[in-house]
Protein backbone atom coordinates (compact mmCIF):
# COMPACT_ATOMS: atom_id res chain seq x y z
CA UNK A 1 0.00 0.00 0.00
CA UNK A 2 1.88 3.15 -1.51
CA UNK A 3 0.64 6.76 -0.87
CA UNK A 4 -1.66 6.83 -3.07
CA UNK A 5 -1.77 9.93 -5.14
CA UNK A 6 -0.66 12.00 -2.29
CA UNK A 7 0.55 14.46 -5.05
CA UNK A 8 -1.79 14.31 -7.52
CA UNK A 9 -0.86 17.42 -9.23
CA UNK A 10 2.20 16.40 -12.05
CA UNK A 11 2.87 16.78 -15.20
CA UNK A 12 1.62 12.93 -16.82
CA UNK A 13 1.60 11.62 -20.08
CA UNK A 14 -2.23 11.37 -21.25
CA UNK A 15 -3.76 8.05 -20.54
CA UNK A 16 -4.59 7.90 -24.50
CA UNK A 17 -1.00 7.58 -25.30
CA UNK A 18 -0.67 4.98 -23.57
CA UNK A 19 -3.60 2.78 -24.48
CA UNK A 20 -2.68 2.89 -28.11
CA UNK A 21 0.43 0.59 -27.04
CA UNK A 22 -1.96 -2.36 -27.51
CA UNK A 23 -1.55 -3.31 -23.75
CA UNK A 24 -4.88 -5.49 -23.76
CA UNK A 25 -2.39 -8.64 -24.36
CA UNK A 26 -1.13 -8.17 -20.70
CA UNK A 27 -4.47 -8.92 -19.46
CA UNK A 28 -3.71 -12.51 -19.32
CA UNK A 29 -0.32 -12.08 -18.61
CA UNK A 30 0.82 -14.42 -15.48
CA UNK A 31 3.51 -15.48 -13.02
CA UNK A 32 2.31 -18.77 -11.46
CA UNK A 33 0.68 -16.77 -8.74
CA UNK A 34 -0.96 -13.98 -9.98
CA UNK A 35 -2.74 -12.73 -12.77
CA UNK A 36 -3.25 -9.09 -14.26
CA UNK A 37 -6.80 -7.81 -15.63
CA UNK A 38 -6.93 -4.54 -16.86
CA UNK A 39 -10.73 -4.93 -17.76
CA UNK A 40 -12.59 -3.60 -14.73
CA UNK A 41 -16.81 -4.44 -14.86
CA UNK A 42 -19.78 -4.29 -12.39
CA UNK A 43 -18.71 -7.80 -10.70
CA UNK A 44 -15.75 -5.66 -9.15
CA UNK A 45 -17.69 -2.97 -7.49
CA UNK A 46 -19.15 -5.42 -4.52
CA UNK A 47 -15.03 -6.74 -3.65
CA UNK A 48 -13.51 -3.28 -3.85
CA UNK A 49 -16.33 -2.12 -2.08
CA UNK A 50 -15.39 -5.04 0.59
CA UNK A 51 -11.39 -4.30 0.75
CA UNK A 52 -11.74 -0.61 1.07
CA UNK A 53 -13.57 -1.18 4.50
CA UNK A 54 -10.20 -2.57 5.74
CA UNK A 55 -8.58 -0.56 8.10
CA UNK A 56 -4.73 -0.86 6.81
CA UNK A 57 -5.69 0.26 3.42
CA UNK A 58 -7.70 3.01 5.02
CA UNK A 59 -4.76 3.68 7.39
CA UNK A 60 -2.04 4.05 4.10
CA UNK A 61 -3.98 5.04 1.13
CA UNK A 62 -6.17 7.61 0.48
CA UNK A 63 -9.35 6.15 -0.74
CA UNK A 64 -12.44 7.86 0.93
CA UNK A 65 -13.08 7.16 4.49
CA UNK A 66 -15.87 6.01 5.07
CA UNK A 67 -15.50 4.10 1.56
CA UNK A 68 -18.92 3.27 -0.29
CA UNK A 69 -20.68 1.52 -3.18
CA UNK A 70 -20.89 4.65 -5.19
CA UNK A 71 -16.88 5.50 -4.47
CA UNK A 72 -15.83 1.88 -5.78
CA UNK A 73 -18.64 2.46 -9.22
CA UNK A 74 -16.61 5.78 -9.72
CA UNK A 75 -13.44 3.74 -9.59
CA UNK A 76 -14.61 1.23 -11.95
CA UNK A 77 -16.49 3.33 -14.21
CA UNK A 78 -13.67 5.60 -14.78
CA UNK A 79 -10.60 4.24 -16.04
CA UNK A 80 -8.81 7.80 -16.72
CA UNK A 81 -8.54 8.35 -13.35
CA UNK A 82 -4.97 6.25 -13.48
CA UNK A 83 -2.82 6.05 -16.11
CA UNK A 84 -2.70 2.15 -16.33
CA UNK A 85 -4.40 0.22 -13.39
CA UNK A 86 -4.87 -3.81 -12.79
CA UNK A 87 -6.70 -5.64 -10.68
CA UNK A 88 -4.92 -8.45 -8.85
CA UNK A 89 -6.05 -12.03 -9.25
CA UNK A 90 -5.02 -15.31 -7.56
CA UNK A 91 -3.92 -17.32 -10.80
CA UNK A 92 -5.44 -20.58 -10.06
CA UNK A 93 -8.83 -19.24 -8.82
CA UNK A 94 -9.14 -15.81 -10.26
CA UNK A 95 -9.99 -14.21 -6.73
CA UNK A 96 -9.28 -10.90 -6.68
CA UNK A 97 -6.98 -9.84 -4.21
CA UNK A 98 -5.88 -6.40 -4.89
CA UNK A 99 -5.20 -3.31 -6.93
CA UNK A 100 -2.09 -2.65 -8.81
CA UNK A 101 -1.94 1.24 -10.72
CA UNK A 102 0.66 3.83 -12.29
CA UNK A 103 -0.75 7.08 -11.47
CA UNK A 104 1.03 9.13 -13.67
CA UNK A 105 4.37 9.44 -15.71
CA UNK A 106 6.61 12.66 -15.26
CA UNK A 107 9.06 14.25 -18.18
CA UNK A 108 11.54 12.43 -16.77
CA UNK A 109 9.98 9.21 -17.71
CA UNK A 110 9.53 8.17 -13.86
CA UNK A 111 6.06 6.80 -13.32
CA UNK A 112 4.74 6.61 -10.09
CA UNK A 113 3.01 3.32 -8.50
CA UNK A 114 0.40 2.77 -5.86
CA UNK A 115 -1.41 -0.90 -4.98
CA UNK A 116 -3.19 -2.45 -1.92
CA UNK A 117 -3.93 -5.89 -0.61
CA UNK A 118 -7.38 -7.11 0.31
CA UNK A 119 -7.19 -8.83 3.87
CA UNK A 120 -8.02 -12.00 2.18
CA UNK A 121 -5.30 -12.07 -0.23
CA UNK A 122 -2.06 -10.85 2.14
CA UNK A 123 0.63 -12.99 3.18
CA UNK A 124 0.72 -14.58 -0.40
CA UNK A 125 3.26 -12.38 -1.49
CA UNK A 126 1.06 -11.55 -4.57
CA UNK A 127 1.52 -7.77 -4.96
CA UNK A 128 5.54 -8.74 -5.43
CA UNK A 129 4.62 -11.02 -8.33
CA UNK A 130 2.16 -8.57 -9.61
CA UNK A 131 4.86 -5.71 -9.57
CA UNK A 132 6.93 -7.64 -11.71
CA UNK A 133 4.00 -8.43 -14.28
CA UNK A 134 3.50 -4.21 -14.15
CA UNK A 135 7.44 -3.99 -14.69
CA UNK A 136 7.43 -6.06 -17.77
CA UNK A 137 4.02 -3.71 -18.94
CA UNK A 138 5.59 -0.67 -18.25
CA UNK A 139 8.79 -1.80 -20.15
CA UNK A 140 6.95 -1.98 -23.23
CA UNK A 141 6.16 2.05 -23.21
CA UNK A 142 8.27 4.14 -24.28
CA UNK A 143 7.67 7.50 -22.72
CA UNK A 144 8.22 5.27 -18.60
CA UNK A 145 12.07 4.69 -17.88
CA UNK A 146 11.55 4.11 -14.25
CA UNK A 147 9.01 3.28 -11.72
CA UNK A 148 8.41 4.76 -8.36
CA UNK A 149 6.67 4.32 -5.03
CA UNK A 150 6.29 6.31 -2.23
CA UNK A 151 5.67 4.63 0.75
CA UNK A 152 4.97 5.58 4.33
CA UNK A 153 7.99 5.05 6.73
CA UNK A 154 5.66 2.86 8.92
CA UNK A 155 3.86 0.94 6.15
CA UNK A 156 6.80 -2.03 6.78
CA UNK A 157 4.84 -4.43 4.83
CA UNK A 158 4.38 -2.16 1.61
CA UNK A 159 8.06 -1.69 1.90
CA UNK A 160 9.48 -5.07 1.87
CA UNK A 161 6.60 -5.77 -1.07
CA UNK A 162 8.50 -3.19 -3.85
CA UNK A 163 12.36 -4.55 -1.53
CA UNK A 164 11.33 -8.07 -3.06
CA UNK A 165 10.28 -6.30 -6.44
CA UNK A 166 14.00 -4.35 -6.47
CA UNK A 167 12.99 -1.56 -5.77
CA UNK A 168 15.78 0.88 -4.28
CA UNK A 169 14.90 3.64 -1.42
CA UNK A 170 16.28 6.97 -2.65
CA UNK A 171 15.27 9.09 -0.53
CA UNK A 172 12.31 10.77 1.96
CA UNK A 173 9.60 13.24 1.59
CA UNK A 174 8.48 15.12 4.78
CA UNK A 175 5.00 14.07 5.00
CA UNK A 176 4.52 12.53 2.04
CA UNK A 177 2.36 10.55 3.27
CA UNK A 178 -0.45 9.70 5.83
CA UNK A 179 -0.82 7.50 8.52
CA UNK A 180 -4.48 7.21 9.06
CA UNK A 181 -5.21 11.22 9.58
CA UNK A 182 -1.74 12.33 10.26
CA UNK A 183 0.86 13.54 7.70
CA UNK A 184 4.22 11.19 8.07
CA UNK A 185 7.72 11.00 6.09
CA UNK A 186 7.63 8.95 2.92
CA UNK A 187 10.34 6.58 1.44
CA UNK A 188 10.84 7.16 -1.95
CA UNK A 189 11.87 3.84 -4.23
CA UNK A 190 13.29 4.02 -7.07
CA UNK A 191 13.32 0.75 -10.00
CA UNK A 192 15.06 1.56 -13.71
CA UNK A 193 13.82 -0.42 -16.16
Amino acid sequence: MGCDRAHPARDVVSHSRRKSLGSSELVSNTSGVVALREIFDESDIEWITEACQDPEIQRWTLVPRPYTRDHARHFVEHPEMEYWRWIVEQDDTGTPVGLVSIHGVNDNGDAEVGYWVAPWGRGMRVMSSALARVMDAAATDPSIRALTARIAEGNTASRRVVQRAGFIEVGRIESGCRDGDSPTDALLYRRAL
